[in-house]
């Protein structure tokens, strides 16, 4: 017998658990390099690397090439790591803060030992190294990222796990059992075949179970927030135009974009939002290329409770109709300090600690740059009809002329002529509004690419060269344009309404919904919008697919990111809601049945009153059937006498029916003077019977009986009911002793 060294005592090794195992930990730990991949924290050359080492060595163990390292090679390669760590967490990873750069370094010390237990594991250690350090990289990956992808690739790493885990076990008790017993026959390709099959179905039911399991516990145990290592899982969206001061033209670098800024959650009907703009900032200066604030004052909103504030009415709210919409935000990590709401916000609350308020109404949670957020939001959105804003008067304040009609020092002339011109037959300043709305809109064309644009002169040359823009460039204007005129006007810059996801029941708003418009002043009534961009001609419609993947990510956002205690108190609250309410529906089923029940015992009652004559006689009936019978009857000997009486088949007799047809041989000979002794066999009784007028019938009829009974034949049941039947037919002239 050859030794275990030899090449084929090695090859008999390999069983399929063997190969079951090494390619189950194989595609654990490629799964965990591509989780950790997808989180974007990555460099391309670590993940290249990985990803090449980890195909090099399923290429060794397809093509049975020995792809191992020496012990002595990965020793030195592991004591010339120290110092590079070191170098790693200092230059290379060096990031916003220490933790960061810690976590990024960790990361690459947990990639390259993974690369190098991949090229020299070989005992059960090396294995058991290789399991802790994928485990480390979904760990890693489970800090750097909330995106829904992680749950996608977790999944398939738990099943691999779990296979692992199984094969491992197995693996580790064939091992044992070659030690101390004779060496196990080879494994057939079919059985082979077959038993990796099975190992399959069983880590497939076991891993669905395991995840089954700790989704509920996810949901049932207690969980708080907390805000460690919680800024490093965000994925930033770095929108412009929403600071200090924006540059002409800002807006149109996020309006390319199909990242998701925000979600809102309406409550009541969705058709109510339709055409409402989201707020987010706004800018009362303009200096020929650049809107600013110049007052950028802010001042903290008191709050009533924690994590609700009362913002205070804006000037002229009171006099407006009142429309409340009620809705909750979901806003993700954004390079700016703003909130977003439908003007004008009553009340917002969440995990908000600090609100301002600055000098335009637009509202700023400081604390939350960079991180996701979510608020509840009552806005009051009414607007004064046109015949009321027609009748204010033209008499401004002074704070409101001195900054909301400054123009830019070096100012076009031909702006001012064009806005008298366009304005010439309106007769107050809401129809003035209206009709440089409408001018811009009819007259001028929609592009998110505008050409010749002077950037010392932006709006002259859309004006009067390009005549093709954006949102930007249509709202600066008109705000141009109506401060010529001595009407105040300023710029707002936020978002349209977004997309609908009948899946979701949210809007979805991403960073191309960005956009400008305009905020008129009306003494009493205050700051009225207005909008003169035109449509855009290409919109970008969301598909079907793109409902069901953003209805996952809010899925994924609001009940596994952002779960938390007042979370699972809501959570509690529906199941008891729905609680209730299923045993209300059993209760009332319950009630309904017992109620249709008794009526049909009203019925039935009432039937057999009307038939109480035939009732009688039915009782009457069974009442002789059993007094007729005796004690003999029974479910079997009914079957019988159905058989024997209405049979036309010449079925095989059963021992039961044969049984039941000696009897009825006996009780006619018994009516013909013969009756069987006790201790008469039934050949004796047929002997008995040889002077008698049927002795030829009686002999067969026993013989048959006798077969049937002991014999194992099964003769017909007819021809035992025939023969009976002329027994019965033939006179007794003589007979022996009863």
């Amino acid at each position: 017998m050859p030794n275990s060294g030899t090449p084929a005592r090695q090859q008999q090794a390999a069983t399929s658990v063997d190969r079951f195992f090494e390619v189950s930990l194989l595609l654990m730990l490629g799964t965990a390099v591509v989780t950790l991949a997808s989180t974007g924290k990555l460099d391309f050359v670590s993940v290249a690397l990985v990803v090449a080492a980890l195909a090099a060595r399923l290429w060794g163990y397809v093509s049975a090439r020995d792809l191992r390292l020496p012990s002595r090679v990965v020793n030195r390669l592991a004591i010339l790591y120290i110092p590079f760590f070191l170098l790693d967490f200092l230059v290379l990873s060096a990031g916003a803060g220490s933790l960061e750069s810690m976590l990024a370094a960790t990361v690459h010390m947990v990639l390259f030992a993974t690369v190098a237990k991949v090229f020299s594991a070989s005992t059960h250690r090396d294995y058991a190294y290789l399991a802790i350090l994928s485990l480390l990289m979904i760990l890693a990956s489970a800090v750097l990222t909330i995106r829904t992808t992680f749950l996608f690739f977790f999944v398939f790493y738990a099943l691999f796990a779990i296979a692992t885990l199984i094969s491992y076990e197995i693996k580790q008790s064939l091992e044992n059992s070659r030690r101390s017993g004779p060496d196990p026959q080879p494994i057939l390709p079919a059985e082979r075949t077959r038993l990796e099959r099975a190992l399959g179905k069983t880590a497939a039911c076991l891993g669905l179970g395991i995840i089954a399991a700790a989704a509920l516990l996810f949901f049932v145990i207690p969980r708080y927030r907390s805000g460690y290592l919680t800024a490093l899982g965000t994925q930033t969206e770095n929108i412009t135009g929403f600071s200090e001061i924006v540059n002409l033209g800002d807006l149109s670098r996020i309006m390319h974009s199909n990242a998701v800024v925000f979600r809102v959650l309406p409550q009541g009907n969705p058709r109510a939002y339709i055409g409402t703009k989201w707020r987010g900032l706004a800018l009362d200066s303009f200096d020929g290329r650049h809107w600013y604030n110049d007052n950028t004052r802010q001042t903290a909103v008191p709050p009533v409770s924690y994590g609700m504030f009362n913002v205070p009415r804006e000037a002229g709210a009171e006099y407006r109709p009142e429309k409340t919409l009620r809705y909750k935000v979901l806003l993700s990590p954004i390079s700016s300090d703003v909130t977003f709401v439908a003007a004008s916000a009553r009340r917002v609350s969440g995990r908000v600690r600090l609100l301002t308020l600055d000098e335009t109404d637009s509202l700023h949670a400081p604390q939350h740059i960079l991180t996701p957020v979510q608020y509840e939001v009552v806005s009051q959105v009414g607007l004064p009809s046109p015949a009321l804003l027609r009748g204010t008067p033209q008499d401004y304040s002074r704070s409101i002329s001195l900054l909301y009609l400054r123009l830019p020092p070096r100012l076009d002339p031909r702006i001012r002529e064009l806005a008298e011109k366009v304005t010439a037959s309106a007769g107050n300043n809401y129809d003035r509004a209206m009709e440089i709305q409408i001018y811009l809109r009819d007259n001028f064309g929609y592009t998110l690419e505008p050409q010749k644009i002077n950037p010392s002169d932006p709006i002259g040359s859309f004006l009067f060269t390009t005549r093709k823009g954006y949102c930007e460039y249509f709202a600066s204007a008109m705000v141009i344009m109506l401060r010529t005129i001595g009407i105040p006007a300023r710029l707002v810059n936020g978002f349209q309404t977004g997309t609908y996801n009948r899946y979701g029941k949210d809007f979805v708003v991403r960073a191309r919904d960005a956009h400008s418009w305009v905020e008129v002043y009306f003494p009493r009534y205050g700051w009225i919008p207005f909008d003169p961009t035109p449509p855009d001609p290409h919109p970008v419609i969301a598909s079907e697919l793109d409902d069901y993947i953003d209805t996952l990510s809010l899925f994924w956002n609001e009940w596994i990111v952002n779960y938390d205690f007042s979370h699972q108190m809501h959570l509690a609250t529906q199941a008891e809601a729905q609680s209730h309410r299923l045993q209300g529906e059993v209760s009332h089923q319950f009630d309904h049945l017992r109620a249709r029940l008794a009526h049909l015992a009203l019925l039935f009652e009432k039937s057999l009153v009307a038939h109480k004559f035939l009732l009688l006689l039915f009782l009457a009936g069974i009442a002789g059937g059993l007094v007729i019978g005796g004690n003999d009857w029974d479910l079997q000997h009914l079957r019988f006498l159905w058989a024997y009486n209405f049979a036309r088949s010449g079925r095989p007799l059963t021992l039961q029916e044969a049984t039941f047809s000696y009897h009825r041989f006996l009780h006619i000979l018994e009516g013909k003077g013969f009756r069987k002794r006790p201790s008469e066999t039934p050949a004796e009784f047929a002997i008995r019977l040889n002077r008698s007028p049927f002795a030829l019938r009686a002999r067969e009829f026993t013989r048959l009986y006798n077969a049937a009974r002991y014999g194992g034949e099964q003769p017909s049941l007819a021809l035992l009911r025939r023969m009976v039947q002329e027994i019965s037919e033939l006179p007794a002239k003589t007979h022996g002793s009863a």
